[in-house]
């Protein structure tokens, strides 16, 4: 089965998302960026998304998006809701880098799974839109 991002045509957003405040949960165990994952597929513009684990074992999220409209949608959804849940602003509960996806890579891709996908996108991409610590 292949990455979301294979088959995906340019240009679109991606936004990587990783907690950057460890252990923060809910009443309900839900962590922010379990938060931040529900908010992006109930927002207009969303591609899809994959999951993955960096070395230390903390999610990182690859989401995909039509444009930056949609993104700054779900990022403005995201900073309401995780202040209102955790008490806390969305850029002390969750880093997001967002880059801009020109051209499709599919080898590259292919060849490193979401692994290759997370190297590329920190790696290679286009312009580098936004960051939030």
């Amino acid at each position: 089965m292949g990455s979301l991002a294979e088959n995906l045509i340019p240009p679109y957003y991606t936004a990587v998302l990783n907690e950057t405040k460890g252990g923060l949960k809910d009443a309900e165990h839900v962590a922010p960026t379990d938060e931040m994952v529900t908010i992006a597929t109930r927002q207009p513009g969303f591609l899809g998304l994959e999951t993955t684990r960096d070395k230390k074992g903390e999610k990182i999220m690859v989401s995909y998006w039509k444009d930056v409209d949609a993104i700054e949608g779900w990022i403005n959804a995201g900073e309401v809701n995780i202040n209102h849940r955790f008490g806390v602003g969305l850029a002390d509960a969750c880093g997001i880098e967002i880059s801009l996806v020109e051209e499709n890579q599919e080898e590259e891709v292919k060849q490193g799974g979401l692994r290759g996908i997370r190297a590329f996108l920190m790696a290679s991409l286009g312009s580098l839109v936004g960051f939030l610590p």
